[in-house]
């Protein structure tokens, strides 16, 4: 019972030191890096196009908080991130089906407005551009060589949370694009104009200036 309650006290102790940490850093310039796997899928399909499946990546990168009151900054990042997806898209011959599978890296650049709240919770939004690196496409399993149709950018928004224990930080992030990532017209399945949208969970070390 003694080693119970000297335990209890232990991590009393080290949950107010890491409080107390936290709170010493709110209102200071702060960078970090931040790493962590991606789930990326695709919607803004039409009738015809279905999503198949989703796709698991990466992303990570640097970012920073810069403070406009105690508890409230700008967050800039600087991201790479890997989505995609596989479809189900009709072709051209009636009652016949084919399966598209792309992969695409991003250069990604997301801006939120990030709030310090009690109980080491963390919350932001913002929106984000992003930059194409590269892209893969198959269609039933054979490479297409020099894909065309692919946008070189995108747009859109994200909102997310996280816990930050002193320095370490780990955040949930949904995001979803405002514009497509391909434009073209299919036959059998009319213009296709999918936006990408992906659910992100990241692990990041903070450093105070």
């Amino acid at each position: 019972m003694k080693t119970i309650s000297q335990t209890f006290v232990a991590l009393f102790a080290l949950l107010c030191w890491t409080s107390a940490s936290a709170q010493s850093n709110f209102g200071e310039f702060r960078w970090g890096l931040k790493a962590g796997a991606n789930f990326a899928g695709v919607n803004n399909l039409s009738n015809d196009v279905e999503q198949d499946k989703g796709k698991l990546g990466f992303v990570g990168g640097g970012f920073c908080k810069i403070p406009l009151k105690h508890y409230v900054s700008i967050r800039p990042e600087l991201l790479f991130h890997t989505k995609g997806a596989t479809l189900d898209i009709p072709s051209d011959v009636a009652g016949q089906r084919y399966t598209g599978r792309y992969a695409t890296n991003y250069i990604e650049l997301p801006l939120s407005v990030d709030f310090d709240l009690p109980f080491f919770l963390d919350l932001h939004a913002g929106v984000q551009g992003a930059v194409l690196l590269s892209k893969k496409l198959t269609v039933d399993g054979n490479a297409v060589k020099d894909p065309e149709n692919f946008n070189s950018s995108e747009f859109g928004w994200h909102i997310g949370g996280g816990i930050d224990l002193g320095n370490i930080g780990i955040h949930l992030r949904f995001q979803q694009s405002l514009t497509s990532f391909y434009d073209a017209f299919l036959m059998g399945a009319g213009n296709v104009e999918p936006r990408n949208w992906g659910l992100t969970l990241t692990a990041s070390y903070m450093f105070v200036n």
